[in-house]
């Protein structure tokens, strides 16, 4: 305090009249505040991530004890450090959720008929004995249709593969094979881009699908195997839904199911002898994969699931800093970080079932951690950004970005005064696409100039003048086949004509998966894109004028969204 007096005390002598405009202004130097980005390190990240994604939050499911505990977490430390809470209820906004609970009597049914509606058998899901359907994602309502055969169930055009027709599509079941593809003997068939989800979300949203089937790579037994283990979870809630959305009829739930089902079902639909003809006619399509079309089989699909809705609660967590200017501390950047995982699933190879979260987004969450730190320490010293600076954990990110959907409809700060959001979600590692070129010094920018070019450019000075990383555009494309400036919690503020950056390093083998464990995060990595972050933050805090939307396309897809 003393050292602070004696900073400021020569500008109360040279002008009483401006005083407190020049002080705040001098608090808010950006290079000052850009010096804080030492308290920012490998070590700061790793021992709270070894927190946050512990085998003992049992991979922080919405609405469970271990999301619990990663928020209490979080809001111990924003408490010793000084940040303000800005929730509702201290640094919570809690939210109410309805979602879908299978009891131990009634499971979800599959009754699979020739198209002559002669139904042929039965599946209960969570029955081992009968367990040829497992429900992956989705199927909050009953769909009918046939099932058509649609091969990989890609379309890319630039390599002639179609392998998608929305005419025999549409309101059907789509049946494909799990794998995609994408290089085999060193030629590309795919486009690398074209990861699974994609390929569910066009099948789906572009193709009007009742839902997908996606034939297991793995042998029968295994699958009967997994398939016993994934009934062990099937009470747990699905389908959720915020509270003051949902009318009723769960339409904010996924109605449209993502299911694996059994090999040796599979091969029954498509009329084949056995599991091994099935697996040759996968191999047969790689060798011919243009001159492969979407065909219908000759079967039929009923999907009947449980109807009985619970209601979960869930919260975000929120701290603040203020900001300096008299006048621009009205304003807000939102740094946004989903701190929620998927919880126990699928086992992997060795039989763990927890998916962990580490980099998804067990990354995020410490990220702002230690921003959060660095900018308290830098407004305990005297210096604080001109604009406020909003720390926004949400939760339900996995069940839909239902977490920040609640805060953009219900904002502590209102939304015409934030002035833009930085988002970051699996900064940890990298993906093949680079690691492949030997170059994982990279970070992938979406949004910037997608909504406003102005804050791109923010992001690029502020690289220049933190960490010169490489800053990637490879997904930052609004008819990028991932659509991932809208798959991620920054959308919930891009709806609303906010502008804003997504912070992304990519998809890897581990994603939704056991093996997302934190000793496969690049820990200097990630300090390095933290680092990026807390500058992006403060240039941005620091303009002289928020940044614009400027582009009219996006303006027109949010709109029509929005319709």
């Amino acid at each position: 305090m003393k050292k602070l007096f004696l900073l400021i005390f020569p500008a109360l002598l040279i002008s009483s009249c401006s005083s407190t405009d020049k002080l705040q202004h001098d608090s808010g130097q950006t290079d000052q505040l850009l010096t804080y980005s030492e308290l920012i390190t490998p070590e700061f990240l790793r021992s709270h991530l070894e927190v946050i994604a512990h085998d003992s939050l049992l991979g922080r499911d919405t609405g469970s004890e271990g999301e619990r505990i990663a928020a209490s977490y979080i809001i111990d430390h924003y408490t010793e450090w000084g940040i303000e809470p800005k929730g509702t209820t201290g640094y919570l906004q809690p939210f109410m959720l309805n979602a879908e609970r299978t009891d131990s009597l009634v499971y979800r049914t599959y009754s699979v008929a020739d198209n002559d509606t002669t139904w042929l058998s039965q599946s209960i899901e969570g029955e081992s004995s009968a367990a040829d359907f497992i429900r992956l994602f989705g199927g909050a309502t009953p769909q009918d249709g046939e099932i058509v055969f649609a091969g990989f169930g890609v379309y890319d055009p630039a390599r002639n593969v179609r392998h998608l027709d929305e005419d025999k599509i549409a309101g059907n079941w789509v049946l494909i094979f799990e794998e995609i593809p994408h290089v085999v003997n060193g030629d590309t068939l795919i486009d690398p881009r074209i990861n699974n989800n994609a390929r569910i979300g066009q099948i789906i949203s572009q193709y009007n699908a009742n839902g997908v089937l996606v034939i297991s790579d793995m042998e029968q037994d295994e699958y009967m195997e997994v398939a016993a283990i994934s009934s062990m979870t099937i009470s747990n809630p699905e389908n959720f839904r915020l509270q003051y959305l949902d009318d009723g009829r769960g339409t904010h739930g996924f109605s449209e199911s993502y299911t694996m089902v059994s090999p040796e079902k599979a091969a029954e639909m498509l009329g084949l002898e056995s599991v091994a003809e099935i697996f040759e006619y996968r191999e047969s399509l790689k060798s011919d994969i243009t001159g492969f079309s979407a065909y219908k089989t000759d079967r039929h699909l009923k999907y009947e699931p449980f109807e009985g809705t619970v209601e979960v609660e869930s919260n975000n967590v929120i701290g603040y800093i203020e900001g300096g200017h008299p006048e621009l501390k009205e304003e807000v950047i939102v740094l946004v970080a989903h701190y929620d995982h998927i919880g126990i699933g699928m086992p992997d190879e060795h039989g763990d079932m927890i998916n962990n979260g580490a980099d998804d987004n067990g990354s995020g969450t410490v990220a702002l951690l230690n921003i959060a730190k660095a900018m308290q320490q830098a407004a305990n010293d005297g210096y604080r950004p001109d604009r406020s600076v909003l720390f926004l954990h949400v939760s339900a990110e996995e069940k839909g970005l239902l977490g920040s959907r609640y805060y953009s409809d219900h904002p502590v700060i209102p939304i015409e005064n934030t002035a833009a959001s930085f988002n970051a979600d699996m900064i940890g590692r990298s993906d093949d696409r680079n690691i492949d070129k030997g170059d994982t010094d990279y970070v992938y920018l979406i949004g910037g100039h997608l909504i406003s070019s102005e804050l791109e450019n923010l992001v690029i000075e502020a690289n220049n003048k933190s960490v010169s990383m490489r800053l990637d555009d490879y997904y930052n494309d609004l008819n990028d086949p991932n659509q991932l400036y809208r798959r991620s919690d920054h959308w919930n503020f891009g709806r609303l004509e906010v502008p804003f950056v997504f912070f992304f390093t990519g998809l890897h083998e581990d994603y939704h998966r056991p093996g997302d464990t934190v000793d496969k995060i690049d820990f200097e990595k990630l300090s390095r894109i933290t680092k990026l972050i807390h500058a992006s933050t403060i240039k941005t805090a620091n303009a002289e004028n928020r940044p614009e939307v400027d582009n009219d396309e996006f303006v027109e897809i949010t709109r029509r969204m929005a319709r």
